[in-house]
């Protein structure tokens, strides 16, 4: 997708981490709404994306399709004590909400795994098509998991790169983030800085974050999502994203891929590839 990052040191932050030890949020509001139409030419679309680090995919899902991922996301919920824990397994949010009749998670990993219609969405013919438009003609699942950030208790996750997490080199991979519920500034849509997908950044702390200098929180931007709108991302795009104090839900599902040529940098064996063969999704004929 890219030539080699470089490491970049972090230049003076504007906001300290420290905040958040406090209960003060360190994602602060995005400077910017991306409005500008996203290419519909595919060789214009795979250009947008080299220059900007990411791409979103209008109307990927249908009202019937997101109905029925729904209905799959309340029974993994509903049956998560007897679902086998897959690769990152179930990850309950500290803060548990007093509303809801079933436990406030965080997010549920290995979700292909455990529903059908989450394996569909993982060889959608429209994702898997434009992932291949910009990585090459093999493509293989590093990570699938479900975003849940839900209302009134959702926390934030502090600006990262998702390479930095990761352990593969080159740190070149893609991931696929749909949207199950309509994501606005309001509910802790994703913000992203573009053009910052083609240098490794230095992170420090335990969760591996940065803090923005001026220049870089006044090039935010939200990129809202509408339900069934894919987001496609570098895995060196600088993003974040700001807690849900909202009363509406903000659920993605979150699909990573890998090209076979990358090097296993991490410890003991290199995690099984799944390689994506392309379905007609949801059984549409």
């Amino acid at each position: 997708m890219s030539g080699a990052p470089t490491l970049e040191a972090p230049a003076k932050p504007k906001y300290s981490c420290l905040g958040k030890e406090a209960g003060v949020s360190v994602v602060k509001p995005g400077a910017k709404v991306w409005t500008e139409p996203m290419p519909e030419r595919e060789e214009e679309q795979a250009a947008f994306f080299r220059r900007e680090g990411f791409l979103v995919l209008r109307g990927v899902l249908s009202r019937a399709e997101l109905d029925e991922l729904d209905a799959e996301v309340a029974r993994m919920v509903r049956e998560h004590h007897k679902l086998p824990r897959i690769r990152e397994g179930f990850d309950l949010e500290p803060n548990q909400d007093a509303k809801r009749a079933t436990p406030t998670f965080r997010k549920i990993g290995g979700m292909s795994d455990l529903s059908g219609a989450f394996h569909d969405l993982m060889c959608h013919p429209r994702i898997t098509r434009a992932l291949r438009m910009v990585m090459g003609p093999v493509i293989e699942l590093y990570r699938d998991v479900l975003m849940m950030k839900p209302a009134r208790v959702g926390r934030e996750k502090p600006w990262h790169q998702d390479s930095v997490y990761w352990p593969w080199n080159p740190m070149d991979l893609c991931s696929a983030m749909t949207a199950l519920d309509d994501a606005a500034p309001e509910n802790g849509c994703l913000q992203v800085i573009p053009r910052t997908h083609l240098k490794e950044i230095q992170h420090y702390g335990r969760e591996l974050q940065i803090d923005l200098t001026e220049e870089q929180q006044a090039n935010t931007h939200y990129v809202p999502l509408k339900a069934g709108d894919t987001l496609l991302f570098h895995s060196l795009l600088l993003h974040g994203s700001e807690p849900n104090r909202s009363e509406q839900d903000r659920r993605v599902a979150i699909l990573s891929y890998k090209t076979p040529g990358l090097k296993f940098i991490g410890k003991g064996e290199a995690p099984k590839s799944i390689v994506i063969h392309d379905v007609k999704p949801f059984g549409y004929v």
